[in-house]
């Protein structure tokens, strides 16, 4: 496996940088992802011509990035229920799983929902 991610980084408005990073290594309850196909999002596009979406304003280099799929390359020590080689779709927002809405079935109407690629949490 190869040990450097080529990330592409949007530092400002209409500003992208390719930079080379190293692949992080899961932590035990957390897998690695391959991704192999990434799309670009409305909410992408809003970050690169406006350097914010609503609420979320690009402060700093961010990676874009939150459509995707891929296939686990790595396991953290504590996955189960998993395999090296499983292709995945990636779940960009991280519910509560407590509140009312959550305890529904209705994750995606938490009001305390945490979405990867959205600043200042790194995409994909």
């Amino acid at each position: 496996m190869t040990q450097i991610n080529r990330c592409l980084y949007l530092d400002d408005q209409h500003q992208l940088t390719l930079r080379h990073e190293p692949v992080p290594v899961p932590a035990a309850d957390e897998v690695l992802v391959r991704i192999m196909a990434n799309g670009i999002c409305g909410s992408d596009v809003h970050f690169y011509k406006e350097g914010r979406l609503g609420n979320f304003v690009v402060t700093k280099p961010y990676i874009p990035g939150h459509e995707a799929s891929g296939q686990i390359v790595a396991l953290g020590s504590a996955v189960t229920g998993k395999a090296v080689g499983d292709k995945v779709v990636i779940e960009p927002g991280i519910p509560c799983g407590c509140c009312a809405w959550c305890r529904s079935g209705r994750y995606n109407l938490c009001p305390s929902v945490v979405f990867l690629s959205a600043p200042p949490v790194n995409g994909t």
